[in-house]
């Protein structure tokens, strides 16, 4: 009966489902784009901070309700010690011989510290120029098509509450366009991405059974800076941390113990400046051992991505950038240490003339294949040991010193390793096939996200082939203030991921059992 039922799909898609799918897409969408952003509107106007359960539980209802609507059952799946939960659900197919999963996260970032136009959880259409907002426009009348250039703006329109949305219509347009899937979907939803995913290793191996797949599919993060779209083959890890260098108990009159007193703000400067050079090669001994060479066929996938790089220096107000203007794309691909910031005294109008009694320096780590978190953890400890400093984790540690400019406080993040896959694949080979085929364009092969994202723990809880196929904006703003998605991302989502669905059962046959 499977064999039949393989057959019967097989027939199917040579008929009057083998022509072109985009043009049919994109007619039924033109229909219906008043009906989109109003269901996008709705969720998007959902506070979403994972540390907001009772904010999460509205989430949860909306998203639930929504897929209920398409014949999509979600359940919340849990990790035993808590967090909040991933959103299951799953399409299954007679005849399919693959299953893979979409994956997207509805948690965002918080909203805290200003700088937005609009109130974050009020979503609106806006016009934009030079990616700056520059006036609002109303919803199209129902039937009516809207400007693709507008812009979205709410917290987690791009990230990554828009490709959700793309899911959903998805599901509309294959019943609507009566187009036959042609593997079986399964939907997660996770529920504390932003907040560092802390239950997500636990939750997956408690509920390990129901989600196995053949692949899955990551619909998070931005297409390329030029708008061409990339397939992305892996994610940096990442490890932050915070050191604080210690001075005075209190704080002491400039021109009575300056130069007397350790100045703990020089202490976090001095310590930056060795750790890491003006061209970000990171100066900790021992850093680079366990990081490979950049191979011949990722340095050239590395410079076709970057041929946008002059573009984007310019848009950024930079007549040059790190290492005499090397790619970007090779860039991404080596570990880089960021200064997230220096806290110390005050400047401007509250400046006093005082040795400041702290200064703390934040930092992340982005890290290659290989890297490991808890290596660079030590790498780091043992480098400020050998400077003569003792190391606490006791926050209160410095009230009872008696050395304190000696004494430096960390606080580490947990931290996770960097994944990639090989572009050799036949998974990434056939994905590429029907992004072109959506796009009209092929994407680019992205080796590596210059980002992170905690795939790790699919490829250890589950063994998953993961694949990265962003869809927003490059310009969305995301974790920051007037985040946005460009309307025609949020089109060329819908499109694609009826062309995953209905495609990538015949670009990628399985064995059928």
């Amino acid at each position: 009966m499977r064999l039949l039922a393989a057959a019967a799909l097989a027939f199917v898609a040579t008929g009057l489902h083998a022509q072109p799918l985009r043009p049919r897409v994109d007619a039924w969408r033109r229909a219906h784009e008043r009906e989109i952003l109003d269901e996008a509107f709705a969720l998007l106007a959902i506070p979403n901070v994972a540390s907001n359960q009772d904010d999460i539980a509205k989430n949860v209802a909306f998203l639930t309700a929504a897929f209920a609507k398409r014949g999509v059952t979600l359940e919340a799946l849990r990790a035993p010690s808590g967090g909040s939960p991933a959103l299951y659900g799953e399409r299954r197919v007679p005849g399919a011989t693959r299953t893979v999963v979409f994956y997207a996260h509805y948690d965002g970032q918080p909203v805290a510290g200003g700088g937005w136009d609009l109130d974050p959880f009020t979503p609106r259409l806006s016009r934009y120029r030079n990616s700056v907002a520059t006036e609002q426009v109303p919803l199209p009348a129902p039937g009516d098509t809207v400007d693709p250039e507008l812009r979205i703006r709410a917290r987690s329109a791009s990230d990554d509450k828009g490709p959700i949305v793309a899911m959903l219509a998805a599901l509309d347009a294959l019943q609507a366009l009566q187009q036959p899937a042609s593997v079986n979907v399964k939907f997660f939803l996770e529920g504390e991405e932003e907040a560092g995913s802390a239950h997500l290793g636990e939750l997956l191996r408690t509920h390990k059974n129901k989600l196995s797949a053949d692949a899955w599919l990551f619909f998070d993060g931005p297409v390329h800076v030029s708008g061409r779209p990339q397939i992305v083959l892996g994610v940096r890890g990442v490890m932050g941390v915070d050191i604080t260098f210690h001075g005075p108990s209190r704080a002491l009159h400039s021109g009575h113990y300056g130069n007397w007193a350790p100045n703990p703000a020089v202490l976090a400067a001095q310590f930056v400046a060795g750790i890491r050079d003006a061209n970000g090669t990171i100066r900790i001994p021992g850093f680079y051992a366990d990081v490979p060479p950049i191979s011949a066929a990722d340095r050239a996938l590395a410079r076709a991505i970057s041929v946008t790089d002059d573009s984007v220096r310019r848009s950024l107000g930079l007549s040059r950038t790190e290492a005499g203007n090397a790619p970007l794309g090779e860039r991404i691909m080596r570990p880089a240490l960021n200064v997230r910031g220096i806290r110390a005294g005050n400047v401007g109008g509250g400046a006093a003339n005082a040795v400041p009694t702290n200064a703390t320096v934040s930092l992340d780590f982005r890290l290659v294949p290989n890297q490991q978190p808890a290596r660079i953890r030590r790498l780091v400890e043992q480098y400020l040991t050998a400077q003569g400093y003792t190391l606490t984790r006791d926050p209160n540690a410095a009230a009872t010193s008696t050395d304190r400019s000696r004494l430096v406080s960390m606080v580490w993040d947990e931290g996770y390793t960097s994944v990639r896959v090989p572009s050799t694949l036949a998974s990434v080979q056939a994905v590429k096939r029907l992004m072109t085929k959506a796009y009209g364009t092929e994407p680019f092969t992205l080796p590596i996200l210059g980002g992170s994202l905690p795939l790790y723990h699919f490829v250890e809880q589950l063994g998953a082939t993961v694949i990265t196929v962003p869809t927003v904006n490059a310009d969305n703003s995301q974790h920051a203030p007037n985040e946005n998605l460009r309307v025609q991302n949020l089109w060329d989502g819908i499109a694609l991921m009826v062309e995953l669905m209905s495609g990538l059962g015949r670009e990628w046959p399985g064995v059928v059992k």
